[in-house]
């Protein structure tokens, strides 16, 4: 599973051949001229397919754009599994879009080293995107070469979601904000029929949450270290990290054969109240039912006795969504500085933004007015700070090569009767 964002577990997939039709209709290098500006329509691929919640804001923008600039448009959609690969062909092909709209994640980590991308370093300067785009938004996206990737345009942000209804009714005042308090609370809530904790242990969702449980345990630099190169068996604080993942899953906290299942499942488990917590990204938001809403509170994973964290922990960061500049981009470049700019123009941003339920990278007028049909969204942006600190974001680490591996490896954690010594071994051997 491929967490669209990482924005949601399932979204409505154009299949194989589709996406290969509709990439013949990209612009090539005939259809450019001299002064960056070509009588083709802007070609502009994402994952924001016709039914997906996020699709409608966008599909409004580009159309906005058409209208002040009278370009056109030809939104290519590709579904949150494939598009990696999609446009990976159209670059081997000399087909690639104009514009592209997808995450940091994987495979376009090493775009921009390959050349499938090209580096926007100076055109955030030379554009005055630098006074705009958050410098935390731009550093999330520069590379070790000191590269910025492509313009950022969605963050996200990743709490534990907690049902207080479902605390209440099994007589539980307060939330955790220890693990020895959520390994106290599990009982009571299992006993009203509540998983405690929803969580897929075959995916990059279990991936995320088991990495950010262990490294409570661990200093920022040993985790950085530790994503970067694996070397689990020989941290001392990874293993006690991983001992800690492995007494709450005895504790009874996770979902029941969680090894099992996928986003999807828990997800729906959270939404249908069988479920009391869920580490979930704000590219859920504007999916989540109306009538659960009032009782969501965002937070972060309760931590263990000895962390260096004070306050439980969740993600945050600004790589789930940006504007890549590709081969086919260069050729007209006068269109896409123009088409950059205005998605950037704070009306169109904000749309997008409340659309979308992801995390600005850029300040918005009017938050709340802004974002009065996103609440978990604004409570996530306002209130939430207070009660968290961050963990270290893994894909800002572990390489991309080695991503699919890690998520295998670490589905071992989430097996009955893992040990310590059998999950470090898996994990280390991920990075070989």
């Amino acid at each position: 599973m491929v967490l669209k964002m990482h924005r949601k577990f399932a979204v409505p997939l154009i299949g194989s051949l589709a996406t290969a039709v509709l990439l013949a209709g990209c612009s090539t290098s005939a259809d450019s001229s001299s002064n960056g500006h070509s009588s083709a329509p802007l070609t502009v691929m994402s994952d924001y397919a016709p039914g997906d919640y996020q699709n409608a804001s966008f599909v409004e923008a580009l159309a906005g754009f058409t209208k002040e600039t009278g370009i056109e448009v030809t939104p290519i959609y590709s579904g949150a599994n494939e598009i990696y690969t999609a446009y990976e062909t159209s670059v081997l092909a000399k087909k690639s879009p104009d514009v592209l709209f997808v995450n940091l994640y994987d495979k376009s980590t090493t775009w921009t080293s390959t050349g499938a991308t090209l580096p926007v370093t100076q055109y955030i300067k030379d554009w005055g995107l630098d006074k705009v785009v958050s410098q935390a938004a731009v550093s999330d996206w520069t590379d070790a070469k000191g590269q910025v990737q492509a313009f950022p345009y969605f963050g996200f942000s990743w709490p534990m979601w907690y049902n207080k209804a479902l605390f209440e009714k099994a007589g539980i005042p307060s939330l955790p904000a220890t693990t020895d308090d959520l390994i106290a609370d599990a009982p009571k809530l299992k006993a009203i029929g509540v998983t405690p904790i929803a969580i897929s242990g075959s995916d990059s969702l279990g991936q995320k949450f088991f990495l950010q449980i262990i490294q409570t345990l661990m200093s920022e630099d040993e985790a950085k270290k530790v994503f970067a190169g694996g070397g689990y068996c020989s941290s001392p604080s990874a293993m006690k990290g991983i001992d800690e993942f492995l007494r709450l899953s005895k504790a009874g906290v996770f979902s029941e054969n969680a090894q099992g299942l996928i986003g999807d499942n828990v997800v729906a488990d959270f939404y249908q109240s069988k479920a009391a917590m869920l580490p979930d990204g704000s590219w859920q938001f504007s999916a989540t039912p109306k009538e659960l809403v009032p009782s969501v509170e965002l937070g972060g994973m309760p931590v263990p006795a000895g962390s260096r964290y004070t306050k439980p922990v969740m993600y945050q960061a600004y790589t789930s969504s940006a504007i890549w500049l590709t081969p086919s981009g260069t050729k007209r470049l006068s269109d896409v500085e123009k088409f950059v700019k205005y998605m950037y123009e704070s009306n169109v941003a904000s749309s997008v933004v409340a659309g979308a339920g992801n995390v600005p990278v850029q300040p918005i007028d009017g938050l709340e007015t802004s974002l009065a049909s996103q609440p978990l969204l604004l409570q996530a942006l306002t209130d939430t700070p207070a009660r968290v600190d961050y963990a270290v974001f893994p894909d800002l680490y572990v390489p991309g090569a080695k991503t699919q591996a890690l998520v295998s490896a670490i589905a071992t954690a989430y097996a009955p009767g893992a040990t310590s010594s059998d999950v470090c071994a898996a994990l280390d051997g991920a990075y070989k």
